[in-house]
């Protein structure tokens, strides 16, 4: 690295600033002191509290509560750090490489200069102050064998920052193809929500686990609070020694559990990188220097090696490594015929005669040409859609964040509200899928044009339509029904009901959607879901639905309350009331969709003009 490079980058870099500030105004530049000075303020008081509770609160605690202060601040940290890089997934560069590639300088300084400038976060100003100052107060108050937690604590901000430099940087490189970048920020969306909820599914799952019948431990409890009832039935005991004993072994059974928890941290701690600066500082804590070196060796290594490789990358995505294309192999493949003929040989693609058939010109069994067109051409829309991708991820996010903190409640529902709850469920994704059926033609834009000089029976554009959101709606609604069966299991003939029921509910949201989408679209910006200034009149329209929606899906749920009031008053109880009512009320609905769709098809013709002169609107 050239000195002379570095100091005249960050001259650049402060010269950017300035011009950015003065161009801003003095409102903007008093905007970002106030921040500063909040970050600052946080920095300190994170920073002076870590020393007080490093010299008065550390070196009370047993070497495992030790070791787990440290791992809930990682932890914690982490989230903050995730949620942050989450917002702004791809690296914005301080200084963009591509302007000093062509000079004689170091791209390298820039390059340290942008990895410095990506690290500075709410996170980092909070959490390493806070690290920093627990370090100097447990010198204090345990002496000087806890100095190791300085390079361990600064190897773990070096591994931290530059896998998340490396991480943004690969992530920039996948970003090049525009189509994809959506499609990137979904996946990355999706996979924080699910690093984030899987603590409380594995809380659920171990504790639904440990607990359950037949496990010894659930055995074992059993058998005691069994004792300690018939010794307080035969008077040997009093009430309020009863009581005293069974929270005395609810006490114990929590502290096993308590004791599980610590093994399986020594042991991830042992074995992954996040958590060497737990455990090297809990070795500290008791003067045991190995695994504190080992871990800042390790972590300075990871650091190190990630830095590189992400200059690497860097420098393979400014000089266009990332956007030259691939060579094309249909060259490759023809085959000339008179070779072929001269060899004797016949090309494969030609003795066999099969081709496969693209998804566009796929033929969907039971549906007419039109109708399956229109249901393939939507499909495909909506997997290449990323405003649709985002829209998609939506229930999935939903499930497992509402999922997870039902799931938690320890008490069970009662066996016939849990078809119900699922049936709440369903009325969920309903609610989050919405504003994609109930606006489904403004996503066509120009293209509901097609739509509108084809002779195509207007039923069938808006079967098409519903068909090819029906993949998606009914299987988010059948992970709903397998994950409430896992969690509270329902009756067999109640669970069989309960898929049933999806049918007419879809169908039903459907013939919402379908009406809502004619009466009230509202055109949409390309790329996302933003509407691009609806009307007054409109917006209160889709409010309304609202209100409505749920009023629809009332009478699916007939059922359920008829088995519901015959068991009250405990009248046939051995038949399966709603397993059969179900099943008829599903194949009325089905026998009455195409016909109301017929219906819908005429109100759809009469206002499809109106409908693409509001889906054309360009935004602005």
């Amino acid at each position: 690295m050239n000195w002379e490079h570095l100091k005249t980058f960050l001259w650049l870099r402060w010269r950017i600033i300035s011009n950015r500030n003065r161009r801003a105004g003095a409102a903007s530049v008093i905007l970002q002191g106030i921040l500063a000075f909040i970050a600052l303020s946080g920095a300190v008081v994170a920073f002076v509290g870590g020393i007080a509770g490093g010299y008065l609160g550390l070196p009370q605690l047993d070497r495992e509560n030790f070791m787990l202060v440290w791992d809930g601040i990682v932890i914690v940290f982490l989230f903050f750090w995730m949620t942050e890089l989450l917002i702004e997934l791809q690296r914005s560069e301080l200084l963009s490489l591509d302007k000093f590639l062509h000079l004689p300088v170091s791209v390298s300084s820039a390059f340290m200069i942008n990895y410095v400038g990506s690290i500075s976060s709410a996170g980092v100003f909070v959490f390493f102050p806070l690290m920093i100052g627990l370090s100097i107060g447990l010198v204090l108050a345990k002496g000087i064998a806890m100095l190791l937690l300085f390079p361990l604590v600064a190897a773990f901000a070096l591994m931290v920052t530059a896998l998340t430099h490396q991480f943004r940087g690969w992530l920039a490189s996948l970003m090049v193809n525009k189509r994809r970048r959506r499609t990137v920020i979904s996946v990355a969306t999706l996979t924080f929500i699910l690093l984030v909820q899987t603590p409380s599914i594995l809380n659920f799952t171990s504790d639904r686990w440990s607990n359950r019948p037949g496990t010894e431990r659930a055995a074992r409890i059993a058998e005691e609070t069994a004792k300690l009832d018939r010794a307080l039935a035969a008077r040997e005991i009093t009430p309020e020694e009863h009581r005293r004993k069974v929270r005395a072994l609810r006490r114990n059974n929590r502290f096993e559990d308590w004791q599980s928890v610590v093994e399986v941290a020594n042991i991830a701690n042992r074995f992954v990188p996040l958590g060497w600066l737990p455990y090297g500082a809990a070795s500290a804590f008791e003067n045991s220097l190995g695994p504190g070196l080992l871990g800042t060796l390790g972590l300075t290594l990871i650091g190190a090696g990630s830095l590189r490789r992400s200059y690497r990358t860097t420098m393979r995505l400014y000089t266009g490594h990332f956007n030259a294309a691939a060579p094309s192999s249909r060259s490759n493949a023809a085959i000339p015929s008179k070779t072929v003929a001269d060899k004797g040989a016949t090309a494969p693609s030609m003795s066999s005669g099969k081709h496969r058939v693209p998804l566009l010109e796929r033929r969907l069994a039971g549906l007419s040409e039109q109708a399956s067109v229109v249901t393939v051409a939507s499909l495909r829309s909506v997997l290449r859609a990323p405003e649709a991708k985002l829209m998609l991820l939506s229930p999935v996010i939903m499930i497992f964040i509402f999922g997870g903190m039902f799931f938690n409640q320890r008490n069970a529902p009662p066996e016939l509200v849990r078809p119900l709850i699922a049936s709440g469920g369903f009325t969920f994704i309903f609610f989050m899928m919405l504003s994609m059926v109930g606006n489904q033609f403004s996503f066509d834009r120009a293209g509901f044009r097609t739509y509108v000089l084809s002779p195509a029976p207007r039923k069938d554009i808006l079967l098409g339509k519903n068909l090819a959101m029906a993949p998606f709606v009914l299987g988010f609604m059948i992970l709903t029904a397998f994950l409430f069966q896992f969690g509270y299991p329902m009756r067999i003939d109640h669970f069989l009901a309960l898929l049933i029921q999806m049918v007419p509910m879809y169908l039903v949201f459907c013939m919402v959607g379908n009406i809502l989408s004619i009466i009230a679209p509202m055109p949409t910006a390309a790329g996302s879901m933003k509407p691009v200034k609806p009307k007054a009149t409109t917006i209160l329209i889709h409010t309304a639905f609202i209100f409505i929606f749920p009023l629809a899906l009332s009478p699916t749920l007939i059922p359920l309350g008829i088995e519901f009031l015959l068991d009250r008053f405990g009248m046939l109880a051995w038949l399966p009331v709603y397993l059969v009512l179900a099943t008829l009320e599903g194949a009325l609905v089905v026998w009455l969709y195409p016909r109301i769709l017929v219906s819908q098809g005429r109100l759809l013709e009469r206002s499809e003009k109106r409908i693409l002169e509001i889906v054309t609107t360009k935004g602005e």
